[in-house]
């Protein structure tokens, strides 16, 4: 089974989303932060702890990471003081309204089926992307990068990343991780995410329950969001 350094010398060896334009000539091209061992391994977030968490029960598919100036200022503050301390520390500090929303509508399902979680309970859910590569630009507007063929670029990477936790439950943040995960197991979604859900609340492929999500800081109201999220705990 290929394990998580294979993965990584994979990944950084990938030129696919390096080039890229849209429709306009503008560039779109994506940053490999695995090309960089000092630097990939050493950013402090939910997002980029993953050999911490290769047990997990629990999967989190988001999007993407968002801006690579983003991720060198947390990568930077960490070097300043390489320790156990202060990475948490700054794993703290580096949570977004998109983390927040997340950890909250986690606690408020998992009380809605009476069930206490830990006071670190995220710590202990394997939490990715569907791409893997970082945005050159310093905004998450959705047309600074092609997100359809990045998201399709990266399916494989993904597609292993399943296979090494094993989790039982996978959760998606909006569409395109979703839009990944009916590449790799071969299942049928619609054109957006409201469609999907309106046929289809969860999905069962090869042991494991797909649960898709909207994304946490999407204007959606909270009882739909949680509609979602209870769904977590009659598996898990």
């Amino acid at each position: 089974m290929c394990t998580f350094e294979d993965l990584a010398n994979e990944l950084a060896r990938c030129e696919n989303c390096l080039h890229m334009q849209n429709k306009k000539g503008q560039d779109c091209s994506l940053v490999n932060i695995f090309q960089d061992k000092n630097f990939y391994s050493k950013i402090p977030s939910i997002w980029t702890d993953w050999e911490n968490r290769l047990d997990a029960d629990i999967m989190i598919i988001g999007q993407d990471w968002g801006p690579f100036v983003e991720m060198k200022k947390f990568h930077d503050l960490y070097l300043k003081k390489e320790t156990k301390e202060n990475w948490k520390s700054l794993m703290e500090e580096e949570k977004s309204l998109t983390k927040k929303n997340l950890e909250s509508f986690l606690l408020i399902s998992a009380k809605n089926h009476e069930r206490v979680l830990e006071e670190k309970f995220m710590d202990k859910i394997y939490i990715t992307n569907a791409i893997l590569c970082a945005r050159s630009g310093n905004h998450y507007r959705s047309d600074s990068i092609k997100l359809k063929e990045c998201t399709l670029n990266c399916c494989g990477f993904l597609k292993k990343q399943i296979a090494m936790v094993q989790p039982k439950v996978i959760l998606t943040l909006g569409f395109f991780p979703l839009l990944s995960l009916s590449k790799i197991y071969g299942f049928k979604i619609e054109k957006n995410l409201t469609q999907t859900l309106k046929k289809h609340s969860l999905f069962q492929v090869e042991g494991v329950t797909i649960i898709p999500l909207y994304h946490p800081a999407a204007q959606i109201k909270k009882e739909l969001q949680l509609m979602q999220y209870n769904k977590i705990w009659e598996i898990v």
